[in-house]
C-alpha cells in the first residue's frame, strides 16, 4: 500500500501523463474521494428563499388571458396580411417603375430589331445593285466574243 503523501503526490499528476507502468488499479481504488464537490444541498432557510423568488405556475384567469393574448397575436399578423398591411406602403410606385423600365428595354430591343431588319434589306438591294453593274444576277445578256483568241478556245 501508498502511504497518505505517496497518494497526495500521485494524485496530483493526471493519470493521462503517467506512464501505464506507474498507474495500478489499487491508486484508484484508494484515492479519497473529496470533502466538498462545490454542489451541497441547500439549507432550509436557501430552499424558502429560492421558493419566495421563484415563478409559480399561471393558472385560473390569468392563464386564459395569456392563451387568449397569445391567439391574439397570432390572428392579428394574419389579419395584418389579409388587409395588405405588411406590404410596401410604396408598392404601386415601385411598380409603375419596372413597369416603365421593362418597356423601355422592350422599345429598345425592337429599335434594334427594326435597325437589323433595316440594314439587312439595305445589303440586299446594294448586293442587287452590285450584281447589275458587275453583269451577274438574273437579267445579264450573254456577249460573245468576235476576236480569234476567243473563238479558239470554245
Amino acid at each position: 500500500f501508498l502511504t497518505h503523501e505517496a497518494q497526495l503526490r500521485t494524485m496530483s499528476i493526471p493519470m493521462s501523463e503517467r506512464p501505464a507502468a506507474q498507474v495500478s488499479t489499487s491508486e484508484i481504488e484508494l484515492a479519497p474521494a473529496p470533502t466538498s464537490s462545490g454542489m451541497e444541498h441547500p439549507t432550509a432557510a436557501e430552499t424558502a428563499a429560492n421558493a419566495a423568488t421563484d415563478i409559480a405556475p399561471i393558472t385560473g384567469w390569468a392563464a386564459v388571458k395569456q392563451k387568449i393574448v397569445a391567439c391574439f397575436w397570432e390572428v392579428e399578423e394574419h389579419l395584418a396580411d389579409i388587409f395588405g398591411l405588411n406590404d410596401s406602403k410604396y408598392q404601386f410606385a415601385i411598380d409603375e417603375y419596372m413597369q416603365k423600365k421593362q418597356e423601355e428595354e422592350d422599345r429598345a430591343e425592337y429599335e434594334a430589331w427594326e435597325r437589323e431588319q433595316e440594314e439587312a434589306k439595305e445589303n440586299e438591294r446594294l448586293a442587287a445593285e452590285a450584281d447589275a453593274l458587275e453583269g451577274g444576277g438574273d437579267g445579264f445578256e450573254e456577249v460573245r466574243l468576235t476576236s480569234e483568241a476567243g473563238k479558239e478556245e470554245h
